[in-house]
């Protein structure tokens, strides 16, 4: 008697839902579907460039929301000065055109620590790496009193391993970059090594030479 082979495949059929590789890939097929419709729909909600309208309805908001954060602070923030200005407390205004939606924070800090330089319910000031709580009123008193960071004193020279972020920090349109800084003991030391020259206020006015 001749015999004849026949594929396993052939006589026990064998449902799609089972093939594990055949649902794999079809589920990898939908969620790529997903993310592309996702990714399209998150592209129509951002403000077009194109538009000035929405540029500016977003310029506004941000203007609005800083101006409630500026109402929010402390002493320290609220009465500052301009670039050229010297003295005080170590506030330095952002936008010099309109005083009454001008951003005022303390010089030397970034922007990212904004929220950080605002004193807590308690009244009080952390330092940015958490080691110790003091007195918001203790902040630029030409005392270093976070001997490990030195962040209660960005606008002086009294820590020894504080930092001055300078004013002008290069970002790209996605908001990367590496910050800008210069050790606090070259605060106001008849040098420019800020590309702007805010590391200087007291001595001397240094030129921008920011490209």
């Amino acid at each position: 008697m001749r015999k004849t082979w026949v594929k396993r495949e052939n006589i026990y059929y064998k449902p799609f839902y089972k093939q594990k590789s055949k649902m794999f890939l079809l589920g990898v097929f939908l969620l790529g579907i997903v993310f592309i419709i996702y990714q399209a729909f998150s592209i129509n909600q951002l403000p077009s460039a194109s538009t000035p309208w929405s540029f500016e309805g977003t310029m506004q908001g941000l203007r609005k929301k800083h101006m409630e954060m500026i109402k929010s602070l402390g002493r320290k923030q609220s009465d500052g000065y301009d670039d050229g200005g010297g003295g005080g407390d170590g506030a330095l205004s952002l936008d010099n055109n309109e005083e009454e939606d001008s951003i005022k924070i303390i010089r030397g800090i970034r922007l990212y620590d904004y929220d950080s330089y605002k004193p807590n319910f308690d009244g009080n000031f952390r330092c940015l790496d958490g080691s110790k709580e003091v007195s918001f009123k203790r902040v630029n008193d030409d005392f270093c009193d976070c001997l490990s960071d030195g962040s209660d004193e960005p606008s002086t020279n009294a820590c020894a391993k504080g930092r001055f972020y300078c004013k002008y920090q290069k970002r790209h349109i996605t908001g990367r970059g590496v910050d800008v800084y210069v050790p606090s003991s070259r605060i106001n030391d008849g040098i420019c090594d800020c590309c702007d020259g805010s590391d200087e206020w007291l001595t001397i006015t240094c030129k921008n030479k920011c490209t």
